[in-house]
């Protein structure tokens, strides 16, 4: 398998993480499947698809599998991804939070920088790193309905890590880019496309799938153009983050210890657990 791009603990240096242990298997949380040349990769990690350190490990395994090609990448029922595994995280002291945002932050950059068409299809709930995950992607294409769409990382009480700082500011107009990151607001998808989020909404899960992989498709005709073209379009974007890596994750890993956002965690997490 084939190693993936990541930004190590050496804030600022890019390096490679070792090939996923289990190379020869499946990534567990995943399936995959490959319609017309398109590989469709189907996140079910339970959850809401909320983000730990195997569900990022079994995502970047499962992105790599493979001869690189054509991808859509999408989730189960009427999740795409809740974002950051809070329950999980809360439990976690400063040397292993830090370790996580390092794998976050590789997994990210893994997506933004695949050297292949990678389109999101959003079947549902995009929140948080849920949403900074389909920003990472080429394209994105919403589906219909009562789903939520945005970044509430400040309405958590927590500042925003580099590279969810800096891919939606790659993505987005300035004024929306300002609007999503600083509001907190969750948007329904025809909001979502109106502001730049999705590139176009389908009526429902199994349209916004057929659409990405056509999307997918038409851009993989030139992989050598398409890699080449997407390296130089994404260049700002990683430069940014090497610069910033290391004030804004040392802020995000000081503030999350912190009383006002250690309180307003464990009210959510209290939430999340009486459902």
């Amino acid at each position: 398998m084939t190693e993936f791009l990541s930004v190590s603990k050496r804030y600022g240096s890019i390096t490679e993480f070792p090939p996923y242990p289990g190379e020869n298997l499946m990534p567990s949380g995943l399936t995959i499947e490959n319609r017309d040349g398109v590989r469709v990769v189907r996140m079910e990690f339970g959850h809401a698809n909320a983000m730990n350190q195997e569900m990022l490990d079994n995502l970047a395994a499962g992105l790599t599998d493979g001869d690189p090609q054509p991808t859509v990448l999408t989730g189960e029922g009427n999740v795409f991804s809740a974002g950051l595994d809070l329950v999980a995280l809360d439990g976690l002291d400063r040397d292993g939070l830090e370790k996580f945002l390092t794998r976050f932050s590789a997994t990210m950059l893994q997506v933004l920088t695949a050297p292949y068409p990678l389109v999101a299809a959003v079947n549902g709930h995009a929140v948080a790193g849920g949403c900074v995950l389909a920003l990472a992607c080429d394209y994105r294409v919403g589906t219909e309905g009562e789903f939520k769409i945005g970044m509430t990382e400040l309405s958590h009480g927590l500042p925003l890590p580099a590279v969810a700082s800096e891919i939606p500011r790659g993505t987005l107009t300035p004024q929306t880019y300002r609007t999503v990151v600083m509001s907190g607001v969750l948007m329904k998808p025809e909001i979502a496309k109106q502001v730049g989020i999705f590139d176009m909404v389908n009526k429902d899960s199994d349209n916004c799938i057929d659409q990405a992989c056509i999307l997918a498709q038409k851009h993989g005709k030139s992989p050598e153009a398409f890699a080449a073209v997407k390296a130089a379009v994404v260049a700002p974007i990683v430069n940014a983050i090497k610069i910033l890596r290391e004030p804004l994750d040392h802020r995000f890993l000081d503030i999350w210890f912190s009383e006002i956002a250690t309180t307003s965690r464990r009210e959510i997490i209290k939430r999340l657990k009486s459902k």
